[in-house]
């Protein structure tokens, strides 16, 4: 995973386009600078993240600072952690 601050990381986003449309993820890695890889510990988890292209997500304000701050110390994230976490913004 990145090692440096990525102000990405961690935030939450809602999917506009393709199959998980209208789902609530959060960005766990910059691919470049048209994708990155998004979670939500239930059907995608860290260990299979969606890739995503930037302009199919709808960024919200929410930032997971607990998952952001995990990731960028190279911890291990678990997807209960993550799915729990985006349970509490609904």
């Amino acid at each position: 995973m990145t090692e440096e601050y990525n102000p990405l990381i961690g935030k939450v986003v809602l999917a506009r386009a393709g199959r998980d449309k209208g789902s609530i993820f959060t960005v766990i890695d910059q691919i470049d600078e048209d994708y990155v890889l998004i979670a939500n510990g239930t059907n995608r988890s860290m260990d299979k993240p969606k890739k995503k292209k930037l302009k199919h997500l709808e960024f919200k304000p929410e930032v997971l600072t607990i998952i952001r701050d995990k990731i960028l110390k190279g911890q291990k994230v678990f997807d209960a952690e993550i799915r729990k976490s985006l349970e509490s913004l609904l």
